[in-house]
C-alpha cells in the first residue's frame, strides 16, 4: 500500500489484460464493493504500466513489485508464482485471470500431425507468452526437441496475424481462437491440437497474484477488490449486451498505451464473440493446477524444490466474495446470462 491505497498493476503490457481492471473501475464496482477510504475516496489506484519487461516475470516480480509498492499484479503467469515461492517470495495466487487455452493449434494441408512440424516454422505471440509455453507442452508430448526441431518464429499478439501468417506461409502452425480455425480448416488447413480438450479442469495460464502482507494486514481491502474483479468478469463476458462500452474502453486503453504494436487499432474490430469466449472465471477461481506442475515437469522447468499447491495459493478471499456476490438477488440474472455463456464454452 501507498498513502493508504491499495495498489494494483499489470505484470504483462498487452492492453487487452487491463479491460477487466478497468472495466471495474469506470463502473464502480471496486468502489461499491468497499474500495474507499473513510472519507469517501477511492481506496485503491491502478497503475497501468506493466511492471517488468515482457518475459522477465518469472525472475524480476517480486521485486518489481516491491519497488513500485504494489498489492496485487494482474496476469502473472501461474508458474511464475510456484517459481517465486520455491525461492521465499512473500508472493501468492488469490484468484484466477486466464483459465483455460482458448486457441487451437493450426496448420497448412501438407501439415497432418505435430510430429510433421520437425524442421518447420512455428508462430507464436512472443517468447514467454502463454501460447509459446502452451505449444512447447504439445510438441514435447509429440516428442520433439524444442531446441533443435522447429523454428520459433514471433508474430505478435492479434489473432489476424496468426491467420495471415498461416495463409501466406510464413509459419507452418499457429494458435487461432476456434472459430478461424473452422475457418482454415474450410480451404484444406488441418487443427493439430485443441489444448482446452485436454484440461477440463482448467488451466491456469494466467492469474492475480498478492503479497502475503496485504492478505494478513487487510484482507478486507483484497476481498472487496476480489468481488469487483469477479462482477467485471461477469460483465466483459456479459455479451452482446455490454459490447459497446467494452469496445471503446479498449481503444481508449489502445491510445493509452507506450507500446508501437499495442497502440494499434485494427479495422478487424474484437467481436461479442471474441469477448464471452474470453477465459475469466465466472467464479474467480484459478483451478488445474496439478495438470500444469505435470507438465511442467515433462518440460523440464521443475528444477527446483515445488512448494505444494497449498502453500501458493490462498484463494480463500475469493471463495468468499463469490458466495457474497451470489447471495446478492440483484445480481441473479446477469449472473445466469453469464453462467450460460460459460456453460455454451466450457469454461
Amino acid at each position: 500500500m501507498l498513502h493508504g491505497k491499495l495498489r494494483i498493476a499489470p505484470t504483462c503490457y498487452h492492453v487487452l489484460h487491463l479491460v477487466p481492471v478497468m472495466a471495474a473501475h469506470e463502473m464502480n464496482f471496486f468502489y461499491d464493493e468497499g474500495l474507499k477510504s473513510e472519507d469517501g475516496d477511492l481506496g485503491y489506484e491502478i497503475l497501468r504500466d506493466p511492471m517488468v519487461p515482457f518475459g522477465l516475470e518469472k525472475l524480476g516480480i517480486s521485486q518489481a513489485m516491491k519497488e513500485k509498492s504494489v498489492d496485487v499484479a494482474l496476469d502473472v503467469q501461474s508458474r511464475t508464482v510456484f517459481f517465486q515461492r520455491a525461492r521465499g517470495a512473500d508472493l501468492y495466487i488469490i484468484a484466477g485471470w486466464r483459465n483455460q487455452h482458448t486457441n487451437v493449434w493450426v496448420s497448412p494441408p501438407h501439415i497432418k500431425s505435430l510430429a510433421d512440424l520437425k524442421g518447420k516454422r512455428v508462430g507464436i505471440s512472443d517468447f514467454n507468452s502463454i501460447r509459446h509455453w502452451a505449444i512447447q507442452i504439445q510438441l514435447k508430448k509429440a516428442g520433439l526437441d524444442l531446441e533443435r526441431d522447429v523454428e520459433w518464429v514471433r508474430i505478435g499478439v492479434a489473432a489476424r496475424l496468426h491467420r495471415e501468417a498461416l495463409r501466406s506461409g510464413k509459419v507452418e502452425c499457429a494458435p487461432l481462437p476456434p472459430w478461424y480455425a473452422e475457418d482454415l480448416k474450410k480451404e484444406g488447413f488441418n487443427a493439430l491440437v485443441s489444448p482446452a480438450d485436454q484440461y477440463p479442469d482448467g488451466r491456469p495460464e494466467r492469474i492475480i497474484a498478492a503479497t502475503g502482507r496485504i492478505l494478513e494486514e487487510r484482507p478486507d481491502l483484497v476481498k472487496s477488490f476480489l468481488k469487483g474483479l469477479i462482477r467485471s468478469y461477469w460483465f466483459v463476458r456479459d455479451m452482446p449486451k455490454n459490447y459497446e462500452y467494452i469496445d471503446n474502453l479498449e481503444k481508449r486503453l489502445r491510445f493509452g498505451t507506450s507500446d508501437p504494436e499495442e497502440r494499434v487499432i485494427s479495422v478487424a474490430r474484437r467481436t461479442p464473440r471474441d469477448l464471452e469466449a474470453m477465459p475469466f472465471p465466472v467464479d474467480g477461481l484459478a483451478t488445474g493446477f496439478e495438470d500444469m506442475l505435470s507438465e511442467e515437469k515433462k518440460l523440464g522447468e521443475l528444477n527446483y524444490e515445488v512448494p505444494a499447491i497449498q502453500d501458493v495459493c490462498a484463494q480463500d478471499l475469493a471463495i468468499e466474495a463469490y458466495k457474497e456476490l451470489r447471495a446478492r438477488k440483484e445480481l441473479e440474472a446477469e449472473h445466469q446470462r453469464v453462467s450460460a455463456i460459460a456453460e455454451k464454452w466450457g469454461y
